[in-house]
């Protein structure tokens, strides 16, 4: 929606030259988009529903302010919700692995904590949500956007560190002697294929925390027509 691009871009004017409030005002623009097609889907006509979430958006002077006053019950349900879908995906793919030694406790732990994952949401799914609004938790969005680009520069470095460390236990000493790389079978390059791209698996954690300076976002108490929904 380009007119809900310029309004944003004309709301962060006097906030420019920095890599966070660049993240912090796509942060915005997505979910005022997304408001506006639920709003749209509830029946508003286009113009009427840009206007309500216009209206209902915080002061942009709130937002870029470090510490926010958030409706915690919601935020968490929904990012256990994304906790649980992402270990899922998780348990499903590592479903194959079941053959191979390590594969059977990574699969089978990561259906115990699918397990308690979902018994936390069901319970917090139980409280009864029009009256958790006034339970309201302050939050730090710099504290959230530090903590999602600490979670990707640490899954870069675990990655790198398990590259290094894979090829030096499978190819180390021929790397070391120069001599050539001898696979015995199906069962050998199996083995040493799971063991590249299972660390890649890992990639479902700063997803999860990607999602929290927008969560915040969502369910800032400035926007309080979003937890009536």
């Amino acid at each position: 929606m380009e007119n809900l691009q310029h309004y944003v871009d004309q709301l962060f004017q006097k906030y420019r030259g920095s890599k966070q409030i660049e993240e912090l005002k796509w942060e915005v623009l997505s979910n005022l988009e997304a408001k506006v097609a639920d709003l749209v889907a509830d029946g508003l006509s286009l113009d009427e529903a840009v206007k309500k979430a216009k209206a209902n958006l915080p002061s942009i002077d709130s937002i870029v302010g470090e510490r926010r006053k958030v409706y915690i019950l919601p935020l968490l349900q929904e990012l256990l919700q994304l906790g649980l879908l992402y270990t899922l995906i998780a348990w499903i793919v590592t479903m194959p692995l079941r053959i191979w030694g390590m594969g059977i406790f990574l699969n089978y732990g990561l259906f115990a904590i699918c397990i308690l994952i979902g018994i936390v949401y069901l319970i917090l799914l139980g409280i009864n949500r029009p009256a958790s609004t006034q339970n309201l938790t302050s939050m730090n969005v710099r504290s959230a956007f530090l903590l999602r680009k600490t979670g990707w520069m640490l899954w870069a470095l675990y990655i790198v560190g398990t590259f290094v460390f894979t090829t030096a236990l499978y190819f180390g000493s021929n790397l070391w002697f120069s001599t050539p790389v001898n696979l015995t079978g199906p069962y050998q390059f199996a083995n040493i294929a799971v063991a590249y791209a299972l660390p890649f698996l890992s990639i479902l954690i700063p997803q999860w925390l990607h999602a929290i300076p927008r969560l915040i976002l969502k369910y800032d108490a400035g926007e309080g027509d979003i937890i009536a929904k």
